[in-house]
């Protein structure tokens, strides 16, 4: 029987859990260590597959002019809403607390809260400078602005970046297949990461499982809302019209769990059925496949974090929350559109606000089940971003 990754993913989950359950603890330690090797591959793709990402979806665009225009007001856009849903996933992450029924994780003696610095030092932190050290340092927002900036000065080249800008398209590609190749190791890192919990506490951890599924779902549903309110009070038109509109481009969202996959279904509805201009809608929107991730980068994270600090036992302070915040909202920008990168911004996230990575693999195995409605309010995000710039857009005209 063929099974899709999202499924792989689980079997992974749960064998993992029963294998570490029933296997002698020889095996056990043995198997554990290739979980961590999953971990570093994760991390090693986050620098590179940003930084050309971004790079990459500047430099197709020619005109310095319509960049900008509209790449200032729809870039404001972008981190408006992600803001927003950031603190959505928070305050659902909160009522909700996902990570309840596992506070069993919170004995870990061998995990030390890593030194949180000040709101002060953490905006100067955003700032590039010595680009190499904040890159060991594991700062990955400097990265993302330095890269916005050389994606500006490359567009501004014309004809004359014409080289460097081929070598970042097909560097961007590369990292695409290397990501894909590193996501299809899920299911045997899960496997091993899961190992070490189902060795001590078995089956029953998946149970509880549900309530972050609920938390995901319901914050996502939230922030759909938003969406529609701030298409009645911005963009001045009629929710129930623009997603009876834009469904198309929802609904596929939601079945390929792809924002890149969705990305000529989401033109095609911004354009003959929302009534989108072609200029608009051919600059937002592929950005928005790339650099839009609402659920992913800003929804997930966050909720993710809430979950880690109560399985570990940790009480983030109010700074640690601003922190995730930030970082979700400006990490968002850097996610690619290929399924399977939101657990490369939630390892941006819970590095930035100094939680450990474990968390993950908790909740990576199910990542199938959340994926699809993540998606969906990441096009969805993507396509009021564009309804709203093309309003101002017009407007100016």
């Amino acid at each position: 029987m063929k099974l899709g990754s999202g499924n792989k993913c689980l079997l992974g989950l749960i064998l993992g859990l029963v294998a570490g359950k029933l296997l002698p603890q020889v095996a056990v330690d043995f198997i554990v260590p290739f979980g961590d090797v999953f971990l570093k591959l994760l991390q090693l793709i986050v620098i590179p597959l940003t930084f050309s990402t971004i790079i990459a979806s500047f430099a197709k665009l020619d005109d310095i002019t319509l960049v900008k225009r509209l790449g200032s007001r729809t870039l404001l856009w972008f981190v408006i809403t992600a803001v927003i849903a950031a603190i959505v996933g928070i305050t659902v992450g909160k009522l909700i607390n996902p990570g309840a029924g596992l506070s069993m994780l919170s004995a870990a003696d061998d995990f030390k809260a890593r030194e949180i610095p000040s709101l002060s030092q953490t905006f100067l932190d955003m700032i590039p400078g010595n680009l190499i050290g904040q890159i060991s340092s594991g700062k990955v927002i400097p990265v993302i602005v330095f890269a916005v900036m050389f994606g500006l000065g490359l567009t501004a080249l014309g004809e004359n970046g014409k080289t460097v800008r081929t070598f970042f398209d097909e560097f961007s590609k590369v990292m695409f297949i290397i990501t894909r190749k590193i996501i299809r190791l899920s299911p045997y890192g899960i496997f091993a990461l899961l190992v070490g919990v189902g060795n001590h506490y078995g089956i029953a951890t998946l149970i509880p499982l549900g309530k972050f599924i609920v938390a995901i779902y319901l914050a996502c549903a939230l922030q759909i809302i938003i969406y529609g309110i701030l298409i009645t009070l911005v963009a001045k038109q009629n929710p129930f019209r623009f997603f009876g509109r834009f469904w198309p481009a929802m609904i596929t969202a939601f079945t390929t769990s792809s924002s890149l996959g969705t990305l000529p279904v989401t033109m095609e509805t911004l354009v003959d059925r929302v009534g989108v201009s072609e200029r608009v809608a051919g600059f937002v929107a592929p950005l928005s496949a790339t650099m839009k991730m609402d659920g992913c980068g800003a929804i997930f994270p966050a909720i993710v974090c809430i979950m880690t600090a109560t399985v570990f036992g940790i009480d983030l302070s109010l700074q640690q929350y601003v922190m995730i915040v930030i970082t979700a909202a400006i990490a968002t920008i850097g996610t690619a559109g290929v399924p399977g990168t939101a657990s490369i911004m939630a390892t941006v996230v819970l590095t930035s606000v100094g939680l450990p990575l474990e968390g993950l693999a908790l909740v990576i195995g199910i990542d199938k089940i959340v994926d699809m409605m993540r998606t969906m309010t990441n096009v969805t995000g993507g396509g009021v971003c564009a309804t709203i710039v093309d309003k101002t857009y017009r407007k100016e005209l």
